[in-house]
């Protein structure tokens, strides 16, 4: 059986039988000035969490302080797995005991680094020199196998694989000065194409798993072993690569994408008595469900004969409805199954929405409804149950709260606040559950966002993202990271 092995460099990387078998692998624990909040929160913690990020205070980041050149090649270096030993190097300006001048040398070797050529003939590195947006470009597309040669064309190539957007105005800005923030963006985008604003143009090439059928390969978030596992592969199944980082391969393996070790992708397909599907293994790393085996369901209130709360030329059950199958779809680019409870104008009684959630092993349950009062009242709610036999207290509260927090953020609303209620469908279920109230159908104000379809988008989106927040603060689901870049979003606060 022929091997061809997938490298954007020529050195191959030391390895371990690790790649085979599952290894707990921590979140990043994350700087203390790179809170959640911060524009470039999810680049910075997942180059944090592959070992990729330098830093010269601990427990820092420092993201407005100057990118400097040596910091570069360093991230670099680890980002496709250089040799980062300290070694004499050619450069009088970075003697051995400098912490990059492994990374610095073996990136020369490899033609990425060439240095200032001196009167004298010799070079140097002008390692503490801040890195220009331009420089950058160049440094990146070499290491990373672009075509390009000159500042300007890597400038351009940036844009079009959507790693950078530019300055404005087609201008990619190659004289202005890196900051270290900005330099772990492009970095994570180049490593991880689920952070790029556009993933156009991107080719792949078919390959297959090839190690011993009695054995599996580790699909893992990012290029090194330090990410967590999200699948295990058996031999002869098929996976898409579209780019190498290192000796590591970007592929596609059914709706998910993540990294393999190139080693052991054939361009032929063994021959095996049975190839078996590939299954979710972060379950035994981290003691939770992977993404791909949760499964969330929303239940649209009411329906059929119960049209719920009216006013203002609507009913609720057509409303919440519209909403929850708008949430649906967003769910639905996700590796997260979901279910409706309902999908069509249909009357269901409560004790049925309880049935449905546990049959389907629901491992959150949302039911969606909108208030009616007096044509006064006004505002968003969010209920959870709260007694001493609900041994999910506390994840409801932390659900509807997330919940509650994106849905004031997509209406102009007022907030009437998180409240424990005992309401049928979240007092008997037995996973985490809320029940969230849209608005007042029957006040004016309210029902000019209830009524409008682009309003009813975002509060879809609202409840996704809560759930997401949920899922990535409560639960400490790292793994949730890619899918807010999907939707052009970023994490919460913490608010549990």
């Amino acid at each position: 059986m022929k091997k061809s092995v997938l490298f954007l460099l020529s050195f191959l990387m030391i390895f371990s039988f690790d790649l085979f078998t599952p290894k707990s692998a921590s979140a990043a624990s994350g700087f203390v000035d790179i809170p959640a909040t911060h524009r470039a929160y999810k680049e910075i913690s997942y180059l944090q969490q592959g070992n990729i990020t330098t830093s010269d205070i601990v427990g820092k980041f420092d993201p407005d302080a100057p990118m400097t050149r040596a910091h570069a090649a360093a991230m670099i270096g680890k980002a496709i797995q250089l040799k980062g030993v300290p070694v004499n190097t050619r450069f009088p300006d970075v003697p051995t005991g400098h912490f990059a001048s492994g990374y610095i040398e073996d990136s020369v070797n490899r033609g990425i680094i060439f240095g200032y050529k001196q009167t004298d003939g010799t070079y140097l590195y002008k390692p503490e020199n801040q890195l220009k947006r331009g420089e950058m470009a160049l440094l990146i597309s070499r290491a990373f196998g672009y075509k390009s040669d000159t500042t300007n064309a890597a400038a351009q190539e940036f844009m079009a694989k959507g790693i950078s957007e530019g300055v404005g105005k087609g201008n990619f800005g190659t004289e202005q000065l890196m900051k270290r923030g900005d330099f772990a963006v492009f970095l994570a985008r180049a490593v991880n194409a689920e952070f790029r604003t556009k993933n156009e143009g991107m080719t792949s090439t078919s390959l297959y798993v090839n190690v011993d059928e009695d054995t599996t390969l580790n699909m893992r978030t990012g290029p090194s072993v330090d990410y967590p596992v999200t699948k295990n592969l058996f031999s002869g199944y098929p996976v898409d690569v579209t780019y190498t980082v290192g000796n590591w391969a970007y592929a596609k393996v059914g709706n998910g994408y993540g990294f393999i070790h190139s080693e052991y992708l054939s361009t032929d397909q063994p021959s095996i008595s049975n190839i078996k599907d590939p299954i979710d293994v972060i379950t035994e790393i981290i003691g939770k469900k992977a993404l791909g085996q949760l499964t969330v369901v929303i239940d649209p209130g009411h329906g059929g004969k119960d049209p719920g709360a009216v006013g203002n030329k609507m009913s609720e059950k057509e409303v919440v409805l519209d909403i929850s199958k708008r949430a649906k779809k967003y769910f639905q680019g996700t590796p997260i199954n979901v279910k409706l409870t309902r999908e069509t104008d249909v009357f269901i009684e409560l004790a049925d929405r309880v049935k449905f959630a546990k049959q389907n092993n629901a491992d959150l349950f949302i039911s969606v409804h909108a208030n009616a009062f007096n044509g006064k009242a006004s505002g968003i709610e969010t209920y959870y149950y709260s007694a001493a036999r609900n041994t999910n207290v506390q994840e409801s509260k932390a659900l509807s709260t997330y919940i509650q927090k994106r849905m004031l953020e997509a209406w102009n609303l007022p907030d009437r606040s998180v409240q424990s209620k005992s309401l049928h469908v979240i007092r008997e279920n037995s996973m985490p559950a809320t029940l969230i109230e849209v608005g007042f159908i029957d006040n004016a104000k309210d029902a000019q966002y209830i009524a409008s379809p682009a309003h009813r988008e975002t509060m879809a989106k609202a409840v996704f993202l809560g759930t997401l927040d949920y899922l990535y603060h409560f639960e400490g689901r790292s793994e949730v990271m890619p899918l807010y870049t999907k939707y052009n979003a970023t994490p919460s606060k913490k608010y549990h």
